[in-house]
Order: C-alpha cells, then structure tokens, then sequence
C-alpha cells in the first residue's frame, strides 16, 4: 500500500501541475504566476487539512518526501510553461483550456489527492466520518479553490460540470469502506469514481440547475473572454 501511495502521490502532483499550467498560461501569468498555481493546486488542499486535523507544522515544510514532490511539481510546471511559448502548443493551450486534456489532469490529481487526503488522516490516527470525508474533500479540491481565488475566478468547484459531487461521493465511499475491505481496492474504486463522474459530465456538459439570468450573464462574460483572447 506504501508503494501504491507513493505512485498516487506524484500521479496527483504532475496531473494537477499540467493542468494548473494550462490554467495559468490562458491566463497568462508569468512563469512565477504558474508556479503559484501549481503548488497551490497540489499542495494548498493538504496543507489546509494538515492545520486542521492538527498536525503542525504541515507535512509539505517538515517532510523530505513532501519537497521531492513539491520539485517534481515545479519542474513539471516549468517545462510545460517553456512549452506553452512555442506557438503551435501554446495556441492549442489556450484554444483547448476546457479539453479532454485539462479535465483528465485535472480529474486524475483530483481522484488521487483525496484518496491521499483522507490517507493522511487516517494515519494520524483520525477516523471520524465527517472529518474523514472533510479531509478527503479539502485535500483534493482545496487546492483548486485556492488557486481560483489568486486568479480572481469563482472556484470550479461551486459552478463546473458537478466538480464537487464525485468527491464528496467518493470520500464518503472510503470513510465508509477503509476499514472493511482491502486499501488499495477501495483507493481504486474512490479514484474510478471520481474520474468517471468529472469526464461524463464534461462530455454531457452535466451542471447543477443555477437561476437562469444567472447563468445568462455567466455565458456572456465566458463569450467576451473568450473573444478577448483572439
């Protein structure tokens, strides 16, 4: 199981740096700003719960495996920036934001961080069901609505293809199951679940209801970036 984690933990950070890059270059923030982004995205949800299940300081500044993790993030996040200078890539980066790419990144560091969220508080020793799925849903999407925020966007998670719901779905599947089947197969099916929901839901175009002249003004301003960027 330490091995599957291990491999879960730097899945999850290159996903959530590829994706948190493109974020960035659309955005086009310097290659500081999509640093930023990336480490947020990959670590702001951990260190988050960290502070409250109360283990202080925080995994990411006292644990050697943590920093490993945090250099392979910005290494990951530097060469796709370079990348996205070269005109044919970068004009695909910015024409292709909301693709199959992004969203697949963005839905396997998903999957992965909360698996190693509520991980992380069952070995300090936290087996509480609501703190368990808290943990689990603050460590995978924490990072994301930090990252929002910097860039001065209302979160994914309270208004993108039901960000939200396949995570809660499955922390509540692994706080349910940790202790009565094998880790890695509930790890497994919790990972299954997310990525299955968040890409049907992109392909469908699956949202929650929003009141329509909400939802109106939303697709106009989405139109006058997207005509802002040609």
């Amino acid at each position: 199981m330490d091995a599957f984690l291990i491999a879960l933990q730097y899945v999850g950070a290159v996903s959530f740096a590829i994706s948190a890059t493109i974020y960035a270059v659309h955005k086009r923030t310097d290659i500081i700003g999509a640093l930023v982004f990336s480490l947020l995205t990959c670590f702001g949800g951990g260190f988050i719960r960290d502070m409250v299940i109360g283990r202080v300081p925080p995994n990411l500044l006292v644990n050697r495996e943590y920093h490993y993790l945090a250099l392979v993030c910005a290494l990951t996040c530097i060469v796709c920036y370079l990348l996205g200078f070269i005109a044919p890539i970068g004009s695909f980066m910015r024409r292709h934001q909301h693709s199959f790419i992004i969203e697949f990144t963005d839905a396997l560091g998903l999957a992965s961080f909360v698996v190693l969220g509520m991980e992380g508080a069952i070995e300090f020793g936290k087996t509480g069901f609501v703190l368990l799925v808290f943990a689990g849903c603050i460590t995978g999407a924490g990072g994301g609505i930090l990252r929002d925020i910097c860039a001065a966007e209302i979160p994914s998670v309270f208004r993108k293809h039901i960000y939200l719901i396949p995570v809660i779905i499955a922390s509540c599947f692994l706080a349910l199951t940790y202790d009565k089947m094998p880790e890695i197969l509930s790890s497994i099916i919790a990972i299954l679940i997310i990525i299955v929901i968040r890409m049907l839901a992109f392909k469908f175009k699956w949202n929650l209801p929003i009141p329509k002249e909400k939802k109106e003004k939303s697709e106009k301003e989405i139109e006058k970036k997207e005509l802002a960027l040609k």
